[in-house]
């Protein structure tokens, strides 16, 4: 857990989740499904969803800076994705607004632009809701 929630904070800064709420989604949410990528014993990426019923919800992915312009991230998605079409219809997501290449590699894998969500990040950072069908 302390590798995961340091590179939380290095990929989030101040946005970033807090540790207790790492260990409350790990330990007490029965909803959420976590993956990692490791490298020489250390973890490079992880991916979180909710899984609810026939839905899918990313809450949380990253891929440490050191490691990304590989195709890791896209790897780690596809995993998610192939995982949550077991079960699930749909899945969806938040990502900032400014975030293009995050865009870019969400669009690549089939999800299409659902939304805005005004302040979802605060001070005034909106995020854009993007979805995709899993068993079309």
């Amino acid at each position: 857990m302390p590798q995961v929630f340091d590179l939380e904070r290095r990929s989030f800064n101040d946005s970033s989740w807090t540790i207790d709420a790492f260990y409350h989604e790990i330990e007490q949410n029965n909803f959420a499904k976590y993956f990692v990528l490791e490298f020489e014993q250390q973890i490079i990426g992880y991916l979180g969803l909710w899984i609810v019923i026939d839905q899918a919800q990313i809450t949380t992915v990253a891929i440490d800076d050191n490691y990304r312009g590989y195709g890791l991230g896209q790897m780690l998605l596809k995993y998610g994705i192939n995982y949550a079409s077991h079960t699930c219809d749909v899945m969806s997501l938040e990502v900032r607004v400014n975030n293009k290449v995050a865009q870019h590699v969400y669009e690549n894998l089939g999800f299409q632009y659902g939304g805005k969500r005004k302040n979802y990040y605060g001070e005034g950072e909106d995020a854009m809701v993007m979805w995709v069908n899993l068993n079309d």
